[in-house]
């Protein structure tokens, strides 16, 4: 038994326990389904745009999320807060331009079109700009994953770690794409497009506030 108390502690080393794992996927499906930027972008594109729109973005966001993840492994998230800082006040300029954009865009009543027509590869790159500059995204990776997954953290581990945050992130806001754009839902919201948008456009705004705030509070400290 001696000599192989050594060989199991060897095997455990580096290890990620259930409990990281319960902990970690815990928290981000709680942050993944709270109100924030990449939902409303997700239902933007989707209501102003269409399904394959919102869909492009939301795998821009995964795709995101993917950059997050190796950035964490990697062990960059730790480093210098004020380079974080100034990421998320260029996500703050990101938030506050969609709001502009999203208040003058037209009405869609009659057409899936809108003011302001993209194509998935647009949607797509502005799903990634806004979850690398969203500071849900910062926080997480650079506290709670940090801490529940070390950098020691076996190759395998690593690797499921990722699957399931990036399948979590993609499932999810993919579904919300393809319920904003529903034929119920997205009459409804078509019919009330004015109102959809001015709404929109203040939580953008709100959201780009307390963004800009916290990023410049980091940047000055």
């Amino acid at each position: 038994m001696g000599d192989t108390a050594p060989i199991l502690e060897k095997w455990h080393d580096g290890a990620v326990s259930i409990g990281s794992y319960l902990a970690l996927m815990g928290v981000w499906l709680a942050g993944v389904v709270s109100p924030g930027p990449d939902a409303v972008v997700v239902l933007r594109q989707s209501v102003l745009g269409s399904r394959r729109l919102g869909i492009a973005t939301a795998l821009g966001i995964a795709t995101g999320i993917a950059v997050w993840v190796t950035v964490a492994m990697l062990g960059v998230a730790a480093g210098p807060p004020k380079v974080l800082a100034a990421v998320q006040i260029l996500g703050a300029a990101l938030l506050l331009y969609l709001a502009v954009a999203t208040l003058r865009a037209r009405p869609l009543t009659d057409t899936a079109t809108g003011a302001s027509p993209q194509s998935p590869s647009t949607s797509f790159a502005l799903g990634v700009a806004t979850n690398i500059t969203n500071p849900k995204a910062v926080v997480f990776f650079m506290a709670v994953f940090a801490t529940l997954i070390p950098q020691h953290a076996s190759g395998a581990d690593k690797l499921t770690v990722a699957v399931l945050l990036i399948a979590s992130e993609a499932a999810w806001f993919g579904a919300l794409a393809w319920f904003a754009s529903a034929k119920v839902v997205d009459h409804w919201l078509r019919s009330h497009a004015r109102a959809f948008a001015r709404t929109t456009s203040a939580v953008l705004t709100i959201l780009a506030g307390v963004v800009l705030w916290s990023g410049t509070t980091e940047l000055l400290a």
